[in-house]
């Protein structure tokens, strides 16, 4: 038996050098959320033969949904065309339950940016700065964007204490004007998952696919993805995950406790 083929096991792999078809590992995860905006609703962007522009979110063709498919796990979709973390503090969570316990999840995959970098380049949210975080009272959390992002983790971790949460920069095209804030984001992102327990970032700029030219002929459509492009998007997300969990397999030991009121403490909890 060649243990390799059921468990990918090489210190030197790449995080997405090994393609996870069937899921891998995440299956383990069994209850997924994505707090997102329209690239994580599958959402399609059309225009009709007068030019009138339509947006519409297709939650069975997002990557959550491939996701769900091929492990099998639980899926949430907690997302809206749109969303920016300001939003989704301020009135879209408690407009829509979404902060109830009864639909905690084990992970939670946050993925906004896109619309917050609109926010601040017409001045209605500021990015804030390390300052704006109270790391032990989210209720004390500046209205910033840095402070409205973690305001997300926090209350999920108050939602579902030992659940593991996955940071993710959506996959889209990058103007000029966008880059500065988006280079902001991704090393937030990246610290801030270092100062946070069981925070994962999945930087998909730094190790995934090049979305220039080529690859938004492939699998984009107007401003939005395509039903295949969200596919990719799904097979990418899932491998990502699989490699985090591959790597840290002491960080998920126990996740069938998490929701429960016992656990090992001779294991990492």
């Amino acid at each position: 038996m060649n243990l390799n083929e059921f468990f990918y096991d090489d210190p030197a792999e790449k995080s997405l050098e090994h393609l996870a078809v069937d899921g891998g590992y995440c299956g383990i995860l069994r209850s997924v959320a994505c707090v997102g905006d329209s690239l994580d609703s599958g959402e399609i962007e059309i225009f009709d033969a007068q030019d009138k522009r339509y947006c519409i979110d297709k939650f069975e063709y997002s990557w959550l949904s491939y996701f769900g498919r091929v492990t099998g796990n639980e899926v949430r979709h907690f997302t809206r065309g749109g969303m920016s973390a300001m939003e989704y503090v301020e009135t879209f969570a408690n407009g829509h339950g979404l902060w109830d316990r009864k639909l905690a999840c084990n992970a939670y995959v946050v993925t906004l940016a896109c619309n917050d970098i609109s926010q601040m380049l017409c001045g209605e949210v500021e990015f804030g700065t390390w300052d704006d975080i109270d790391f032990q009272d989210y209720h004390n959390n500046k209205k910033t964007f840095m402070g409205y992002y973690a305001t997300i983790l926090q209350r999920y971790r108050e939602i579902s204490p030992r659940c593991r949460i996955f940071l993710v920069l959506s996959l889209m095209k990058l103007e000029e004007e966008r880059l500065p804030y988006f280079r902001k984001i991704q090393t937030f992102l990246q610290e801030l998952s270092q100062k946070m327990r069981f925070v994962y970032f999945m930087d998909l700029y730094q190790n995934g696919p090049v979305v220039d030219e080529a690859f938004t002929k492939k699998f984009f459509m107007n401003g939005h993805m395509t039903p295949a492009g969200y596919l990719l998007k799904g097979r990418i997300f899932t491998s990502y995950m699989d490699y985090i969990i591959r790597h840290n397999l002491d960080d998920f030991t126990q996740i069938a406790t998490i929701g429960e009121d016992l656990f090992d403490p001779k294991y990492t909890w």
